[in-house]
C-alpha cells in the first residue's frame, strides 16, 4: 500500500480519535516518512517533539496503544519503541483495521 493512501486511511479511521500533542506526533512521523522513524517512536521522542513531561508523554502513549493507533516493536530492549498502525485501504462494503 503507498504511504500516500496509508496516510489518508489512516486520518480517515484515527484522526478524531487524537488530542492536539496525539496529532502533532503523528503528524511528524508522517512527515518523516518511514526513514525518518525506522527505530520506532519512543517517550523520550515524543516528549521532545511534543514538548511535554514524562508522565504527559507515557500517559499520551498509553492511550494511543490503547485505542490501536500505536504498536510496540518487538526487541525494546530498556526502551520501548512503538510504530504507526497502518489500516488497509477500505474495500466496497468491507470496513477493515
Amino acid at each position: 500500500m503507498s504511504f500516500v493512501l496509508a496516510k489518508t486511511r489512516f486520518y480517515e479511521v484515527y484522526g478524531d480519535q487524537l488530542n492536539d500533542r496525539q496529532a502533532r506526533i503523528v503528524s511528524r512521523v508522517f512527515a518523516e516518512g518511514r526513514k525518518g522513524f525506522e527505530d520506532g517512536i519512543t517517550t523520550r521522542k515524543y516528549e521532545a517533539i511534543t514538548k511535554c513531561p514524562n508522565r504527559t508523554a507515557s500517559r499520551d502513549l498509553s492511550d494511543l496503544i490503547a485505542k490501536g493507533i500505536i504498536i510496540p516493536l518487538p526487541d525494546g530492549g530498556r526502551t520501548t519503541r512503538y510504530e504507526l498502525t497502518m489500516v488497509e485501504p477500505a474495500l466496497p462494503g468491507l470496513m477493515r483495521k
